[in-house]
C-alpha cells in the first residue's frame, strides 16, 4: 500500500509542536492539516482525513471528547493515535477503549511517531481494495458512489 498522499489531522493546542510534525510527517510524503482544538477540527470535513493524531489536553473539548464524537456521534472509523502528557494506566486504557489505534506519551521521539504513523496506516487496507478485485473475478459491475 502506497502511503504517500495519506491526508493526517493533527489536531494539539501547542503550535509549536504541530508545525514539527507538519514539517517531519510532509517530508515523508503525507498530506497534512492542522487544528489547534478539537473544535475547531469538528468543523472540519473529515471523511477525507486518514489518519488523525490527537492530544487529549485540550479545551473546552478534550480529545477524549472529540474521539468518541468521531466514532459515535459522527460514525467515522479514523484511525487515531492520542499524543499526549497523560501517560497512566488509566488514562491509556480510556484511549483504546475509544478506539484509539496508539498512545504515544509526551515527550517522544519524532521517529517513533513516524514509524508508529506508517505501522497503523499499513493496517489499514481499505475495504474497496479487497471488494474491487473480487468484483472483477467474478464478472460482476461494482458501482462506486462518491460524495462530493
Amino acid at each position: 500500500m502506497d502511503l504517500n498522499g495519506k491526508r493526517i489531522l493533527i489536531v494539539d493546542d501547542e503550535e509549536d509542536l504541530c508545525e514539527i510534525l507538519q514539517y517531519n510527517l510532509s517530508n515523508e510524503g503525507y498530506q497534512t492539516e492542522i487544528a489547534h482544538s478539537a473544535e475547531e477540527a469538528m468543523k472540519r470535513p473529515l471523511g477525507n482525513i486518514d489518519l488523525v493524531l490527537l492530544d487529549v489536553m485540550m479545551g473546552p473539548m478534550s480529545g477524549f471528547k472529540f474521539a468518541d464524537k468521531l466514532r459515535k456521534d459522527l460514525k467515522l472509523d479514523i484511525p487515531v493515535i492520542f499524543l499526549t502528557a497523560k501517560d497512566t494506566e488509566n488514562d491509556i486504557l480510556t484511549g483504546f477503549s475509544l478506539g484509539a489505534d496508539d498512545y504515544i506519551s509526551k515527550p517522544f521521539s519524532v521517529n517513533e511517531l513516524t514509524a508508529r504513523v506508517k505501522a497503523v496506516l499499513k493496517d489499514r487496507i481499505p475495504i474497496k481494495s479487497i471488494i474491487n478485485p473480487f468484483f472483477n473475478l467474478m464478472g460482476l459491475i461494482w458501482i462506486q458512489f462518491v460524495k462530493d
